[in-house]
C-alpha cells in the first residue's frame, strides 16, 4: 500500500451517489443481477477509499487534521470474496498507522453513538465544528476490551455516506458467508506465502505456511512433494522455461495431498453399501435421512447437494459425491451438529417468561475489572448483539441527570440518556423478544423523577407499564411481549421499604451513613418485576409474593439452597429469579450457571466480558432457538420438580471423536506446534456429570487423528450440556486452551459432523478450526 497520501483527495464529489446499499450487499453477496449503472455505484464507491476519502479523527474530544481513509488496494477485490481480507487504514499526521482486518470489525456507526463522541458533544463548540450528521465510527473487537471504537468527522453528509455504506456492503459479505469455504481459506492462506507477490510460493515459504498451520512434518518429505509437483508441472511444460517455485493451482494440488484424511474416505465407505468411496444420489439421501438425522430429502434434493458438494461435475455423467465432495458436504448445513432447524427459532414462546431460560448479563456496563476501567455503551451494545435478554444498571445521581457506574470504584459514568438511546436502537435487532432492565437504584428521590422522565422519553411505547393486576396474575409470555421494555428493580413493599435487589453484593450494602431513599411514585409506577426476597420458608413464599415478584440470589445462596435441598424449583416455576456472581469477584470472573438453571432459575447473569468454561456453558445454551436469549424450561422444572430426582439412566450418548483440522496455536506469537487433545465433559444434575479425554497428538495441530470412543449414561438429558475442548498438552505447566464448543444434549443431531470451534482469548467462532465427530444415541426403554 502507498503511504498515507500528503494531500488527499478533498473532493468526492465525482462519486456516483450511492443511494441504495442493498444493491452494492446484492451485488457482494447474493450475486444478484444489477445494472451496469449499480455496478459502476459501487465499483466508484469502493475506488473512492482505495485512493482515500479526506476525514477528521475525534480523539479524546479533540478534531484532528484532515487524512484519508482507504481500502488496500492490493488486497480488496470487488464483489470478489477475497473483499473480506480487506484492510481498512486510518491514520493523523502525529499518529502511529493503524489497520484493521475487515474480520476485526463489528460494525459502521452513524452520528454520536460511541462514548468517545458523546463526551464530545456535551461542548457546544464540537458540536458546531462537528455536527453530528456528519459523524461515523468504526468499531472492532480488542483482545483487552469488549469492543473499541474510531471516531470519525467527515468533511460533508455525502463524504459520510460513501464511507458508511461501502464498508457496510463489505461487512455484509461477510456475514452472509454460511459454511466454511475451504478452497478460499486456502487461496487467501497462499496469498499471504508469497510473501514477494509474484504469485508463485518458493519451498521455504511454504515451509513457513504449514509451520504456522502447525504441521511438523519431515523437511524432507514435504521437500520431496514439492519437487514431484514442481516435477510434473515442467514436464507438462514441455521444452519451456523450467518453473522453481509453485503457481497457485500447483499449491492446491500439494495441499490436498499434505492435509488427505483417510477417515473421510471412510466414512464414505460405511455409507456406501457396496464398499464403494463414492455416493450416488439414492445412498446419499438414504445416508442425509439415516444416518446424519435429516427429514425431508428426495432424490432431486440429494442430487441438487451432490453438484452443490462437487463444483467440478460433469453434469453429463452420473452423480457421484466423492471423498472431497464429502469433506464440503460435512463443512456445509448437511455436517452441522445442531439439529434440522434448532437454529431458528423453535421453541413454543406462548409460555408465561418464568417458564424461560434468559440469557443475561452482569454489570454490563463494564469492559475490564470491576474496581477500575469505564463504564461503557458499548458493553450494552455487545450483550444485546451476543443476544442478551437482561442487562444490568447501576444508576447513581448526577451532576443534573442520572448516570450508570458502579458503586466504590474507580469506574467513571455514563448517562443514563445516552445508554439507553443506544440500548433502544440495538435491543432487538437479534431478538424480538423482551428485554429485561435492572436497576440497581442509587438515586435520590429528586433525580428519581428525572429518571422516570428519561425512561418514558427514551424507551417510548417500547416500556411495559405493568397493569393493576399484574400482582395476581401469571407474568405475559415472550411471544406477548415482544418489543418491550421490563424494568426490574426496587419497588415500595408491604411495609412501604424499598427491598434491596442484591442484598448479598458487598458494593450494593447500604451503610448506616447512607440510608435509603424511599421510591418516587413516578418512578415506581414503571417497574414491571419488583425485587423481593426470599425468606427460610419458601412455600410461604410462594404464597405470599406477588406474581410479577423477582428475587435476586448470589452464587453461594444458589448452592447453600441446592445442598440444603430447598424447594426453589417449586419457587421459580411461577416467579422469575436472577441470580449472579459473588461480590468478592473483583475481576469479573464467572460463577458456573449450572447450578442456577439446575434449580430452574431463569435468568444467570454472566459477565459477559471474560470469556472462560462458564461463559462457554451460557454461550452454548442460548447458541439455539435463533439465538433470540430464551430457552423454554424442560417440563420437570416447569412443572415445580428438583430434577435430581431423575436416578434412572435414559439415553446412552455415544461420541467417536475422529479427527481435527486446523487448529490454531495456543498461543499464536509462539513458535511451538500444539499436541492437541479432546475433553469431553458433560454438565447437568450431579448424576449426570461426568468427563473423558482423548490421547494428545504430537506436533499437529494440522490434522490430527484420534478415533476414540466415548460414552454418557444421562438421567435427566433436557438438562444436559456437552462441552468438546481441545487442549495443547504440556508436561511440564497448565495444558493451554486451543478451542471449544459447547451445545445442549437435546440439540445435538446424530451422525457424523464437523463441529466449527471458537478459539483465541475471546472464544470467538474459528473460520476453519473443527473437529470431525460421531453421534450416536441410545434410549433405555
Amino acid at each position: 500500500m502507498n503511504s498515507p497520501a500528503s494531500s488527499p483527495p478533498s473532493d468526492p464529489k465525482p462519486i456516483p451517489p450511492v443511494d441504495d446499499t442493498q444493491n452494492i450487499t446484492n451485488l457482494v453477496v447474493n450475486g444478484t443481477t444489477t445494472t451496469q449503472h449499480q455496478t459502476e455505484q459501487a465499483e466508484a464507491v469502493l475506488k473512492a477509499l482505495e485512493h482515500g476519502i479526506p476525514v477528521r479523527r475525534v480523539k479524546k474530544s479533540k478534531l484532528h487534521e484532515p487524512m484519508p481513509i482507504l481500502v488496500h488496494d492490493k488486497t480488496i477485490r470487488f464483489p470478489s470474496a477475497s473483499a473480506l481480507w480487506a484492510r481498512f487504514r486510518f491514520c493523523g499526521p502525529n499518529d502511529k498507522l493503524k489497520e484493521l482486518d475487515l474480520d476485526e470489525i463489528i460494525e459502521v456507526r452513524q452520528g454520536y453513538g460511541t462514548d468517545g463522541l458523546h463526551k464530545a458533544a456535551k461542548k457546544f463548540t464540537f458540536q458546531e465544528s462537528a455536527p453530528e450528521a456528519k459523524c461515523f465510527s468504526i468499531v472492532y473487537r480488542h483482545p483487552k476490551y469488549v469492543s473499541k471504537a474510531v471516531d470519525f468527522v467527515a468533511d460533508s453528509e455525502e463524504t459520510k455516506e460513501y464511507c458508511v455504506k461501502a464498508i457496510q456492503s463489505l461487512l455484509a459479505q461477510k456475514r452472509h458467508v454460511m459454511s466454511f469455504d475451504e478452497k478460499q481459506w486456502l487461496v487467501r492462506n497462499f496469498k499471504k506465502a508469497d510473501l514477494d507477490r509474484n504469485g508463485q510460493i518458493a519451498f521455504d515459504e511454504l515451509w513457513k505456511l504449514l509451520k504456522k498451520l502447525n504441521l511438523q512434518m519431515s523437511r524432507s518429505y514435504v521437500r520431496k512433494l514439492y519437487d514431484l509437483t514442481l516435477a510434473e508441472t515442467n514436464k507438462d511444460a514441455g521444452g519451456g522455461r523450467r518453473r522453481t517455485a509453485l503457481n497457485q493451482e500447483e499449491f492446491m494440488r500439494l495441499f490436498n495431498v499434505l492435509s488427505d484424511l483417510p477417515e473421510y474416505t471412510h466414512a464414505l465407505l460405511l455409507a456406501n453399501n457396496e464398499g464403494e468411496p463414492h455416493l450416488n444420489a439414492e445412498q446419499l439421501q438414504h445416508f442425509l435421512q439415516e444416518e446424519q438425522g435429516f427429514e425431508g430429502i428426495d432424490i432431486k434434493k440429494a442430487e441438487s447437494i451432490i453438484h452443490m458438494c462437487e463444483p467440478a461435475l460433469n453434469t453429463t455423467s452420473a452423480s457421484l459425491l466423492t471423498t472431497n465432495g464429502f469433506r464440503r458436504l460435512m463443512q456445509s448445513r448437511w455436517g452441522n451438529i445442531l439439529k434440522q432447524n434448532h437454529e431458528s427459532t423453535f421453541m413454543d414462546m406462548t409460555k408465561p417468561m418464568y417458564d424461560y431460560f434468559i440469557s443475561s448479563s452482569h454489570n454490563t456496563y463494564l469492559t475490564g475489572l470491576q474496581v477500575r476501567g469505564e463504564a461503557t455503551v458499548e458493553g450494552y451494545i455487545s450483550a444485546l448483539r451476543k443476544g442478551a435478554r437482561l442487562l444490568e444498571l447501576d444508576v447513581f445521581d448526577g451532576e443534573s441527570e442520572p448516570v450508570i457506574t458502579h458503586k466504590r470504584t474507580f469506574i467513571s459514568a455514563i448517562t443514563l440518556r445516552n445508554t439507553l438511546k443506544c440500548i433502544n436502537k440495538y435491543a432487538f435487532e437479534t431478538s424480538p423478544y423482551p428485554v429485561i432492565l435492572t436497576i440497581e437504584n442509587h438515586v435520590g428521590f429528586v433525580q428519581q423523577k428525572i429518571m422516570a422522565e428519561i425512561f418514558e422519553e427514551e424507551l417510548g411505547s417500547n416500556l411495559y407499564l405493568p397493569p393493576p393486576d399484574a400482582a395476581t396474575k401469571p407474568l405475559p409470555s415472550p411471544h406477548e411481549l415482544r418489543h418491550k421494555f421490563i424494568l426490574r428493580g426496587k419497588n415500595m413493599g408491604a411495609n412501604d421499604t424499598p427491598v434491596d435487589d442484591d442484598p448479598d453484593s458487598p458494593t450494593d450494602r447500604q451503610s448506616p451513613a447512607s440510608p435509603r431513599s424511599p421510591i418516587e411514585p413516578s418512578f415506581g409506577r414503571l417497574i414491571g418485576l419488583p425485587s423481593v426476597k426470599l425468606t427460610a420458608n419458601i412455600y410461604q413464599d410462594i404464597q405470599d409474593h406477588p406474581m410479577n415478584g423477582s428475587p435476586s440470589l448470589s452464587e453461594s445462596k444458589v448452592k447453600a439452597y441446592l445442598a440444603g435441598n430447598a424447594p426453589i424449583p417449586a419457587y421459580a416455576a411461577s416467579r422469575l429469579i436472577k441470580s449472579y456472581p459473588a461480590g468478592i469477584r473483583q475481576d469479573s470472573s464467572n460463577m458456573n450457571p449450572v447450578p442456577s438453571w439446575v434449580c430452574g432459575v431463569q435468568c444467570a447473569a454472566m459477565n459477559l466480558q471474560t470469556a472462560g468454561e462458564d461463559l462457554d456453558l451460557a454461550n452454548g445454551l442460548f447458541a439455539i432457538n435463533g439465538q433470540c436469549g430464551y430457552i423454554l424450561k424442560p417440563k420437570i422444572l416447569r412443572d415445580g420438580l428438583d430434577p435430581r430426582q431423575c436416578v434412572e439412566t435414559k439415553v446412552h450418548l455415544h461420541i467417536a471423536i475422529i479427527c481435527a483440522q486446523y487448529l490454531p496455536k495456543a498461543d499464536p506469537q509462539g513458535s511451538d506446534i500444539v499436541d492437541p487433545y479432546v475433553t469431553l465433559e458433560m454438565f447437568g444434575i450431579p448424576l449426570d456429570m461426568n468427563k473423558s479425554r482423548t490421547r494428545a497428538i504430537r506436533n499437529n495441530g494440522f490434522n490430527p487423528v484420534w478415533n476414540e470412543n466415548f460414552e454418557f449414561n444421562l438421567r435427566c438429558p433436557e438438562l444436559a450440556i456437552l462441552r468438546f475442548c481441545v487442549k495443547d498438552f504440556d508436561s511440564t505447566s497448565s495444558n493451554d486452551f486451543v478451542g471449544e464448543y459447547t451445545i445442549p444434549v437435546a440439540s445435538i443431531r446424530t451422525g457424523y459432523s464437523h463441529i466449527r470451534l471458537n478459539t483465541g482469548f475471546e472464544h470467538n467462532p474459528d473460520e476453519a478450526a473443527s473437529l470431525f465427530v460421531r453421534v450416536a444415541f441410545e434410549t433405555v426403554k
